[in-house]
């Protein structure tokens, strides 16, 4: 008897081991309480997830993020919360895998009761689409390029960051424009593009390569590569062997350091062309400065209109934590506001906080309308509502008027490494985008 007590508990507490092992490893159970000592009941919280790639080559980015997303519920509960709620954000580690974010976003609807996500990026969304419809949990990503979005959905998916078939055409365009957006007294006779597989970076291939029917430009090669490879060599002689005076380098931030690194020992004098993922200044540290000096960047911007809000509220980021914002400050910004706003919105019209009554208010605080009020923040919407008042929110980039599958469209920034540091040179706007 007493070996089968033995045996049991210690097959009691593998299992436990196993299990938190597992939660640690998933981001499973790893919550961040505001200004709140307990979490205290489900009735007393408004749990929201928070799905980004905690872990891994994107931690630094998602956490820049995040603190985005904590100032903003603080804001959120330092007046009142939502009807008098505290917001509570569960973290939900999604490791930029699809399989993860499926895992992580389930075990934060099941266990946690989260009520909305704010989040996933690309790199995750294919998975967690699935939690979306058959949990009809409402989701606002302020990073999700990915086309797969266009037409994920209707009323529960919402992104505050444009499409990247948008954001292949300004990479088009640029490039078939390069006396007007790159400064360059020239064109582009030969273009290469190399591609990673996965989802988040073929999303721009399409996108580029009808760009270039469009604006009158050609691919002289393409090349897939497989992502999260020691090395390249085979797909860099390839590239090389087109003899391309500019490459389009759609890649994971790794991948793209090896490839960028190898090629130029190789001996590639052209210039590149990369994504959001890589016009950061993590990766000019991880590339090195030589590396990147003929490198353009895109990424999304906010237009002339609304700087001043922008330069204010980096100004109060860096105040708050002591570094710069990052990649999708704005948007994350945004992001958050609406769906905070929206929740107050049901709270203060419905009555009834529920997912789906989250997903029907998220378009009612953000898109345009007659007789609506113009708010720029949680606290000057959360005046107008309690006065009876419909809002419309406009956001760091600009209105935020979503369409039927929840997308906006906001500018492009061009940049360009100089001295070491990422500069704009050019705003590619809608109408630019047209032919």
């Amino acid at each position: 008897m007493k070996n089968k007590r033995f045996v049991y508990g210690t097959l009691a507490v593998c299992l436990l081991a196993l299990f938190l092992n597992a939660s640690a490893v998933l981001g499973i159970g790893n919550e961040t309480r505001l200004l709140s000592s307990s979490p205290g009941s489900r009735q007393e919280r408004v749990p929201v997830g928070v799905l980004l790639p905690f872990s891994g080559q994107y931690s630094r980015m998602s956490e820049n993020i995040f603190r985005v997303i904590q100032m903003s519920a603080e804001e959120v509960n330092k007046h009142g919360g939502i009807g008098g709620r505290k917001v509570v954000l569960v973290k939900g580690d999604t490791r930029a895998r699809a399989d993860i974010g499926a895992v992580v976003s389930q075990r934060l609807v099941d266990v946690d009761g989260v009520i909305a996500f704010i989040g996933p990026s690309s790199l995750s969304f294919t998975g967690v689409k699935k939690t979306i419809r058959n949990n009809k949990v409402p989701m606002i990503s302020p990073t999700a390029g990915i086309t797969e979005f266009d037409r994920a959905g209707r009323m529960y998916f919402y992104r505050t960051v444009p499409s990247d078939s948008l954001g292949g055409r300004a990479i088009v365009r640029a490039i078939t424009g390069c006396q007007l957006f790159l400064g360059l007294d020239r064109r582009f006779s030969s273009v290469v593009m190399m591609i990673g597989r996965l989802p988040a970076m073929i999303s721009f291939k399409r996108p580029i390569q009808d760009g270039m029917d469009e604006f009158g430009g050609s691919l002289t090669d393409l090349i897939e590569y497989e992502t999260g490879k020691d090395s390249y060599e085979e797909e860099i002689h390839k590239a090389l062997e087109a003899a391309p005076d500019i490459i389009i380098l759609i890649g994971t931030p790794r991948d793209s350091v090896l490839i960028m690194n190898a090629t130029l020992e190789a001996g590639y004098e052209g210039w590149w062309f990369v994504t959001q993922d890589q016009t950061n200044d993590e990766f000019i540290r991880l590339a090195g400065s030589e590396s990147v000096r003929h490198v353009y960047g895109v990424q999304e911007t906010s237009p002339k209109e609304t700087i001043d809000r922008v330069e204010a509220f980096k100004k109060r980021f860096k105040d708050y934590w002591g570094e710069n914002l990052g990649p999708f400050g704005t948007s994350t910004y945004d992001a958050s506001n609406i769906l905070f706003l929206a929740m107050l919105r049901v709270e203060l019209r419905d009555g009834e906080l529920s997912r789906e009554t989250v997903a029907k208010n998220i378009p009612r605080v953000a898109n345009g309308g007659s007789n609506k009020v113009e708010v720029t923040d949680f606290l000057e919407g959360k005046q107008t509502l309690e006065t009876s008042k419909e809002i419309n929110y406009q956001g760091l980039d600009g209105p935020m008027d979503f369409d039927d599958y929840g997308n906006v469209i906001t500018p492009y920034a061009i940049r360009q490494v100089r001295e070491g540091v990422w500069r704009t040179i050019a705003t590619i706007n809608v109408h630019d985008l047209k032919r």
